[in-house]
């Protein structure tokens, strides 16, 4: 039998190799082992061949394509993993009701402490993979596991894939960083007796925030009881176990996330995620990520309530008709830089003319006294002064812009678990609705420009 009547057939992938071998003309021979192994080799087959595959086959005599060598696959990296030995949602550490509503503050453990030299963290690192081969002899490469980005913020440092606390105290996640935060704790109100509370690390606060009063923290807030018309801001997350009775007068800033009990006629802005237990009634809040209000009760009545990716809620607006807007699809905190950068503008516009009208006199006349002359020097910084700080916001309005139309194409929603009720404006991007009458069980999300609506699974 010629060679001609052995074929050879190489996967696409170079990772399989047939045989097949024709019905030799009578009066022929078929090939013998060697000769298809030369016919292998002179394909370029050196790598898994299954020789007793093509023994059997030429004992059999049989003319079906027939696998006679596979490759080895390579075998993927496993992603790093991180294994945390501290409680990272905040609102799991809150303590729980008894069947009347009244909570057991003998079980508050709102406060998490570590050690110096404890273990906060343990990375398992991604692995590269193993490489395989092909029939031909060639590797084939293994795609490496993801890394996990974790950064080590105050207080921890990394040690062998494992993130240890450099001092006591207590352990916080904000975004991707940890950190271990200095505790100053106040066993009472925060009031007359305390005065404003401005603290590097984490503040716990035992009782309430009275109104009027700041408490401005470098770490975490957690207060036990209400926020009574203070004012809150804190590097990382604020737990409110209590409600914000805002009076109109409370502001409330972080750049975590933010629990509480229930929000009222308050300004709220986070970073983070805004979970609420109970309502949000006629307040502003704004989240980078997601407004969820937990319970069967959870409802938004009044004012405005903005998250760039998702709010999630039971009842929005009321029987009443109350006017409520809520808005998804954009970043709050793009929006007020927006704002506050087209109120700056014109205000600046308008500095930079009158600083240029004055450089224009000047420069018509011939000879300045010294004190002109001194003017003239002083104009012409104020105007390259101006005139930079217009390039700057007007270049960081042209980046917010696109990163606000980009926005649009991504998957903003609004879940509603009962009901929406007339008298509520929904904004998601550009599109706008305002609802006319009840709508039951809905998901809505911005489709070609509008409001599209979906049945609640």
């Amino acid at each position: 039998m010629s060679l001609a009547h052995v074929k050879i057939d190489i996967s696409n992938d170079k990772m399989q190799a047939y045989l097949q071998l024709d019905l030799p003309p009578e009066g022929t021979a078929w090939p013998t082992f060697d000769q298809i192994m030369e016919k292998l080799h002179a394909e370029g087959v050196v790598f898994g061949i299954r020789e007793e595959v093509i023994h059997r086959l030429l004992e059999e005599k049989s003319n079906r394509l027939t696998l006679i060598a596979e490759g080895v696959y390579p075998v993927d990296g496993e992603d790093a993993s991180l294994q945390y030995f501290f409680e990272t949602d905040r609102v799991r550490l809150l303590p729980k009701e008894l069947e009347d509503g009244r909570v057991d503050h003998r079980e508050l453990s709102l406060v998490q402490s570590v050690q110096k030299g404890q273990v906060l963290v343990e990375k398992k690192p991604a692995t590269p993979g193993v490489a395989g081969k092909n029939v031909l002899g060639e590797e084939v490469p293994a795609v490496a596991g993801k890394d996990v980005n974790l950064l080590a913020g105050k207080n921890v440092v990394w040690d062998n894939n494992r993130l240890i606390a450099t001092c006591d105290g207590e352990p916080t996640k904000t975004g991707n960083k940890v950190s271990v935060q200095l505790v100053h704790e106040i066993r009472g109100n925060v009031g007359y007796k305390t005065g404003n509370i401005d603290f590097i690390g984490s503040v716990h606060i035992r009782g309430d925030v009275e109104s009027g009063f700041i408490v401005k923290a470098g770490g975490d807030v957690v207060i036990t009881g209400n926020v009574e018309g203070g004012n809150i801001q804190a590097e990382g997350n604020i737990t409110i176990n209590g409600g914000i009775i805002g009076q109109d007068k409370s502001v409330i800033k972080c750049n975590g996330d933010l629990y509480a009990r229930y929000i009222d006629h308050a300004q709220v802005d986070a970073e983070g995620t805004i979970k609420v237990r109970d309502a949000i009634m006629h307040s502003v809040v704004n989240s980078g990520q997601k407004v969820i209000l937990g319970t069967k009760k959870g409802m938004i009545m009044g004012g405005v309530v903005r998250a760039a990716d998702l709010i999630d809620v039971q009842f929005l607006g009321s029987k009443m008709g109350t006017q409520t807007e809520v808005e998804v699809g954009i970043n709050p905190g793009f929006r007020r830089e927006l704002n506050e950068i087209e109120k700056r503008l014109p205000a600046l516009e308008k500095e930079l003319d009158m600083v240029e009208k004055a450089l224009t006199l000047l420069n018509r006349q011939q000879e300045l006294p010294p004190k002109r002359e001194e003017q003239k020097a002083k104009l012409i910084r104020t105007s390259f002064v101006l005139k930079a700080e217009k390039r700057k916001l007007e270049s960081r309005r042209d980046e917010i812009l696109l990163l606000i139309n980009e926005r649009q194409l991504e998957r903003g929603s609004i879940r509603v678990r009962q009901t929406i009720y007339p008298g509520v404006r929904v904004i998601i991007g550009k599109a706008v609705r305002v609802f006319k009458d009840n709508l039951n069980y809905a998901v809505l999300t911005y489709h070609e420009g509008e409001v599209s609506i979906q049945p609640y699974r």
